[in-house]
């Protein structure tokens, strides 16, 4: 079996792509927060700034993951 007998795709529709929106500037927002306390931070926990930042690019978790695990508490 190919696999588009599996999943047959279909072009986004304006609607579908106004509806995506929010969650893709959302993400980005995240991302671009994150990387840029990565970069100014002086530590982070469990792990160290150059895997954080690669981190920050896996969508969509990778942003919150350094959030929740990564970012130094004062």
């Amino acid at each position: 079996m190919s696999r588009h007998q599996l999943a047959p795709h279909r072009k986004l529709t304006k609607r579908d792509k106004q509806r995506l929106l929010p969650f893709a500037a959302f993400e980005l927002t995240a991302s671009t927060i994150a990387l840029t306390d990565i970069l100014h931070a002086q530590s982070v926990r469990h792990g160290n700034k150059l895997l954080w930042a690669l981190l920050a690019f896996v969508q969509p978790i990778g942003p919150w993951l350094y959030f929740l695990f990564g970012q130094e508490r004062e």
